[in-house]
């Protein structure tokens, strides 16, 4: 079962060789991370490609060296939030850039888990996994992947998605990567807008889900995706040696040039 591109010609361009130049544009300036650095997860934007599209380009790059076999993509869902999470049944996953097929072994162990029959087209039409999908297609030619929607984003269920996947990645032969696509705050004027995105990002920096939830509960910062967020803070925590890095920040307005109302976007590592 083939997941149709929904959103190409919209938030991304529909020709492949498009999307392959304006990533070699991006990534022209990127710094590779060191070569003793084993990436754990990234966290990248889902905006349309002219706003973040750069941001979320620099933050695949920054482990672009390292070879992954599969990469388990945590998005949110923007069409309900009544399960906990759900894994995508698809088997192959199109793209301008060439189709991604699905890991089923991965999908079998997680399936389980997560919460049956989701209707389907929460997975088809979601956008906040779609976007990421050339870009890992561009800077992951060999990877097959296994996304993962997050609808009810709440500690309890980012701790056992987390311990989920460090058990099955601490047990697996094939290397993995996480990514958790998410973006910032919306909709705040431009510094606003900075100020709260900067409160997440001192909290990615320091490994803090805890602080994270806590500061959205009380509105000081806002992520689209802050289940994934957190599943991959608390998954690093696993390891003793965890850091993380800020690889990119930005928001709408630096394009638009609209900043009254933005929208934030960031790139950042989970490394050991």
């Amino acid at each position: 079962m083939i997941r149709k591109a929904m959103h190409a010609g919209t938030f991304y361009p529909r020709f492949g060789n498009q999307i392959h130049d304006q990533i070699s544009k991006w990534i022209q300036e990127s710094v590779p991370s060191p070569s003793n650095e084993r990436c754990l997860g990234l966290v990248v934007p889902h905006a349309g490609y002219i706003y973040s599209g750069a941001c979320a380009a620099l933050g695949f790059a920054s482990a672009a060296n390292e070879r992954f076999d599969s990469i388990i993509v945590i998005h949110p869902s923007h069409r309900g939030i009544h399960f906990d999470f759900s894994v995508s049944p698809f088997t192959e996953y199109e793209s301008p850039l060439g189709n991604l097929p699905l890991d089923g072994e991965l999908y079998k162990q997680l399936s389980v888990s997560g919460t049956p029959n989701v209707h389907l087209d929460y997975h088809q039409l979601e956008h906040s996994l779609e976007i990421q999908l050339p870009l890992i297609k561009y800077f992951f030619p060999q990877s097959s992947i296994c996304p993962i929607m997050i609808g009810n984003q709440v500690p309890p269920v980012a701790e056992r998605l987390a311990e989920l996947l460090y058990d099955l990645i601490y047990k697996s032969s094939k290397r993995i990567l996480i990514v958790v696509s998410t973006d910032l705050s919306h909709y705040h004027a431009a510094s606003k807008a900075e100020e709260m995105d900067m409160r997440l990002v001192n909290l990615v920096k320091s490994l803090d889900p805890e602080g994270l939830w806590d500061k959205a509960q009380t509105g000081k910062l806002e992520a689209c995706g802050i289940g994934g967020v957190m599943t991959l803070l608390h998954f690093a925590h696993n390891y003793s040696l965890a850091k993380a890095r800020i690889i990119s920040y930005t928001h709408s307005g630096k394009v638009s040039g609209m900043n009254n109302q933005v929208v934030g976007y960031l790139a950042a590592r989970v490394f050991v």
